[in-house]
């Protein structure tokens, strides 16, 4: 049973699903799993489920929704969730574009040495 398992447990046994590694994809569990996790503090969880709502994997499609779990994540310094967040404000993705915003959050996420966040800034510099 899941009811009493740490969030870093429900964390592994959500990718698990989400991979299909020595089980069945089922991403509707993972979501659920992942949403536990979240709400007992996995930050990684958070982002994961951010992206799950960005794209509508497991869960019903909700950009905005993705942007708010995205920018929790990204706040308590998630590297990945914050360049995750200048792409949507690059590509205004539920959330409106904002070249400002993009750069503000590909900065964060340099300055957290995301490996592909300073590549982002200069394209978006070009723009």
């Amino acid at each position: 049973m899941t009811d009493s398992l740490p969030a870093t447990e429900l964390l592994r046994q959500a990718k698990r699903l989400m991979r299909g590694r020595g089980t069945q994809r089922d991403y509707e569990a993972a979501v659920e799993l992942l949403d536990r996790a979240a709400r007992l503090g996995e930050v990684d969880a958070l982002y994961q489920l951010g992206k799950c709502y960005l794209k509508g994997i497991g869960c019903t499609k909700d950009p905005s929704g993705g942007v708010s779990c995205l920018e929790r994540a990204a706040l308590c310094g998630h590297a990945g969730a914050t360049y995750r967040l200048g792409e949507c404000f690059e590509n205004g993705i539920g959330a409106p574009r904002s070249p400002e915003l993009a750069a503000y959050w590909y900065r964060k996420a340099a300055a957290l040495h995301h490996p592909t966040a300073y590549k982002a800034l200069l394209a978006l510099a070009r723009k």
